[in-house]
């Protein structure tokens, strides 16, 4: 996807936010994540570009390949459906992640997935 982002379309920001993902790279996202992002989803509220950098880590650590199946795109708002196939060879799980973006940053997360199949891959939560 290689891309940085910008205050033009909204899926510059969504692909610099994959591109980080697919890198294991979470400080990539120190320019794609507004300040006071707030995320939904599984795992919990999340409020905060920081705390949100340091658990996407995790479950980046977790990730060997995500395998993209279709994106939504709706003014400001992009919904990605993706396969997550985890590190060690445990079975792969769909993701759909909704990202809202202002100004070129992403400002709002809702994200769905299995989540007892993650926590049999790892658990996020715990420190790497």
């Amino acid at each position: 996807m290689n891309a940085t982002p910008n205050s033009g379309d909204p899926t510059t920001a969504a692909d610099a936010y994959f591109d980080a993902w697919q890198a294991d790279r979470p400080a990539a996202l120190a320019d794609v994540l507004a300040p006071d992002v707030r995320v939904h989803g599984p795992l919990g509220l999340i409020d905060g570009a920081e705390q949100y950098q340091e658990s996407l880590g995790r479950i980046f650590a977790l990730t060997d390949t995500l395998v993209f199946r279709k994106r939504w795109v709706d003014g400001a708002d992009v919904m990605t459906w993706f396969d997550l196939y985890p590190r060690g060879g445990s079975e792969p799980f769909p993701v759909a992640s909704w990202l809202h973006i202002e100004d070129g940053r992403i400002t709002g997360v809702r994200v769905t997935f299995d989540l007892g199949k993650l926590l049999r891959a790892g658990d996020p939560r715990s420190a790497s």
